[in-house]
């Protein structure tokens, strides 16, 4: 794949940015998850389940559904911190029974005792990626049904779903609501989703993933937050089963019109199943696997293209309508490129660095950047002043 491609791929199946288990107090409903959805109610989403984690580096939020009364089902990309490494237990926090978290009493808030990542996931290709949060305590909250093996019609194209959770409603607005929003999607067919997601999700398996669209330009879409959310449709006697589970939004600006990707959840019901009789009735655990992962090197060729991405979509026309780009890069590690920046727009120049590496954030592998770029007043400098003196502004990630 060329440096483009990569990077492109990388940026969409970006997720949760830092600080997102932040609630914003201000939300009046308006602005809640679920990019163009609906206010939601818990009475009609009784199973859905916020999850926090708060570890001594990454803090992020997920989604998730109640299957039994102590286990909570969620994407394995949820549980594992950036480095690829398994989420601490003490660390997780799941809320469940409300739709607004400002209302959550403490016992609607449960803590973790296990972390359980299915044994079929594949971290560099984000397949069957689902994992189970063993909670501490039973919870009221009714379970959710799980799709199984009578039910394959309901991931044909054009079933109809229900989408619910506490994600972004704008990707520009890294703060996430209180209030979840429902939408619908629908499921669209393998063959046109593998087309749409050809450069962005190459390694698009039907056999353990579903491809979902909006009807609708406006919505609803998938955003940051809303991973390991449950994607429900209903049987022909009307129950409501949930048939995928938020996997990877289709594009890095969260846009409706895009496909998003679920994990299916016929291929883990079985083993949910299992562990539902484990913890609940006392029956023989089921075998625990640790997915190992290894995050990608990151080349010089990626990193230069993946900078001129990520500034592009953070600063705009500052740096679009600028002129004498330059960028230089060298690599600090295997994972890790740093590059110098420079240009000029109107009246200023623009100087700094950005530095480019691998992580594993809450949507699979990415390639993640931070920057510090210091804008100065061309006449200052030309005046002999020093650089320090001539800086009107910085720009931080």
């Amino acid at each position: 794949m060329s440096g483009i491609a990569v990077a492109f791929a990388s940026l969409s199946i970006l997720l949760a940015a830092p600080g997102v288990e932040q609630v914003d107090a201000a939300d009046d409903g308006a602005r809640a998850s679920v990019i163009g959805g609906t206010p939601g109610s818990i009475d009609s989403y009784p199973w859905l389940a916020y999850v926090a984690y708060k570890g001594p580096v990454d803090r992020f939020s997920c989604g998730g559904s109640v299957v039994a009364p102590r286990l909570v089902l969620t994407a394995a990309h949820c549980v594992l911190t950036g480095t690829g490494r398994l989420g601490m237990p003490s660390k997780f926090a799941v809320v469940t029974g409300v739709d607004d978290l400002r209302n959550a009493v403490p016992e609607q808030v449960s803590r973790v005792s296990r972390v359980l990542v299915f044994p079929g996931f594949n971290p560099s290709r984000i397949l069957n990626d689902a994992a189970l949060l063993v909670l501490s305590a039973p919870v009221a909250a009714p379970p959710l049904a799980l799709a199984g093996a009578g039910d394959g019609a309901l991931l044909a194209g054009g079933t109809p779903i229900a989408v619910a959770g506490w994600g972004l409603t704008d990707f520009r607005r890294q703060r996430l609501p209180a209030l979840f929003r429902q939408g619908e999607s629908v499921v669209r067919d393998n063959g046109g989703c593998g087309r749409r997601l050809r450069r962005v999700l190459p390694t698009y398996a039907p056999a353990s993933q579903i491809c979902v669209r909006s009807r609708s330009a406006t919505g609803p879409g998938l955003c940051n937050g809303d991973s390991g959310g449950p994607a429900v449709a209903r049987r022909a006697d009307g129950t409501q089963v949930q048939i995928g589970i938020v996997s990877l939004k289709g594009s890095f600006e969260c846009d409706p019109r895009s496909a998003q990707v679920l994990a299916r959840v016929d291929r883990v019901s079985p083993w949910v199943a299992e562990w539902t009789a484990a913890i609940e009735a006392g029956a023989p655990a089921p075998a625990v696997v640790v997915p190992r992962v290894r995050l990608p090197a990151v080349t010089r060729e990626d990193a230069e293209t993946i900078a001129w991405l990520g500034l592009e979509a953070d600063l705009g026309s500052l740096l679009t309508r600028g002129r004498g780009h330059r960028i230089g890069c060298r690599r600090i590690n295997r994972e890790k490129v740093k590059c110098g920046l420079f240009w000029f727009k109107g009246r200023h120049v623009y100087s700094g660095t950005i530095t480019v590496f691998a992580s594993l954030p809450r949507e699979g592998f990415v390639y993640n950047y931070r920057y510090t770029i210091r804008r100065y007043r061309i006449r200052c400098l030309n005046s002999g002043r020093s650089a320090r003196a001539c800086q009107s502004r910085v720009f931080k990630r």
